[in-house]
């Protein structure tokens, strides 16, 4: 009874740090207060954002990290502010990419680096078929 408590006690631990690990990759530790209509978003691209007053179309839809190029290695893990796409920045978006059938430009997220702010990536929704 004994070495099967251990073991039980072994087997909790190890997925309580492997969860805690992959809460640590994702951001989550150090993510920014996110409102009631909000919600976040965390990739391993290292994309991450804050959608805010945007729906949540979980699990509808599926959504997908484009990364801005040229983006210093400095502000490549840290979190974004996410709002919905401007008309003339969602036609030059799908001027350069094919989001596919069902596909939409849902978020342009920035980083506000001491008033400079920049576009950090965009996130594409495509139907969860």
């Amino acid at each position: 009874m004994k070495k099967l408590f251990g073991v039980a006690a072994l087997l909790v631990a190890g997925f309580v740090g492997y969860e805690a690990y992959k809460m640590q990759q994702g951001g989550y530790f150090d993510m920014p207060e996110v409102g009631v209509d909000d919600f976040s978003l965390s990739f391993k691209s290292g994309l991450r954002g804050i959608m805010r007053d945007m729906v949540d179309e979980r699990p509808q839809r599926r959504y997908l990290a484009y990364n801005a190029k040229d983006v210093p290695t400095w502000f490549q893990k840290v979190w974004s502010e996410c709002r919905p796409p401007e008309e003339n920045e969602r036609a030059s978006f799908e001027h350069y990419v094919d989001v596919g059938p069902g596909g939409r430009l849902e978020a342009l997220c920035e980083i506000d680096a001491d008033g400079d702010v920049f576009v950090r990536g965009w996130f594409v929704s495509v139907p969860n078929l």
